[in-house]
C-alpha cells in the first residue's frame, strides 16, 4: 500500500469513526446557509432537489417498482396469515 492508498484509507476511518459529528456539522452549515438565503435561492434550491429526485427515481423506476410489490405482497401475506390464524382460533374454540 503506498502512501496516497493509506492517506485515503485513513481519512474512510476518520469518517466512519466520526460519522455522527460530521453529520452534525454539515447540520449546522446547511442551517446557516438557508437562513441567510433570499426566497430566489430557497426556490431554486428547493428545484433543484426535486430534479434530483426525479431523476433518482427514473433511473431507479424498475427497483422501486420492485420493492413496493414486494412489500405489498407481504403485507397481503401477513395479512392472511392473521386472519388464519384468528380462524383457527375461533374454531378451536368451538371444539372445546
Amino acid at each position: 500500500m503506498n502512501a496516497h492508498e493509506r492517506r485515503l484509507e485513513d481519512k474512510k476511518l476518520y469518517y466512519l469513526r466520526n460519522q455522527t459529528r460530521e453529520q452534525e456539522k454539515a447540520r449546522e452549515r446547511a442551517r446557516r446557509k438557508r437562513a441567510n438565503e433570499t426566497p430566489e435561492e430557497a426556490h431554486t434550491r428547493k428545484e433543484r432537489q426535486r430534479e434530483a429526485q426525479a431523476r433518482y427515481r427514473a433511473g431507479k423506476r424498475t427497483t422501486l417498482a420492485l420493492k413496493s410489490w414486494q412489500y405489498r405482497v407481504k403485507k397481503k401475506a401477513q395479512a392472511e396469515r392473521e386472519r388464519d390464524e384468528e380462524e383457527y382460533q375461533r374454531l378451536m374454540a368451538l371444539e372445546d
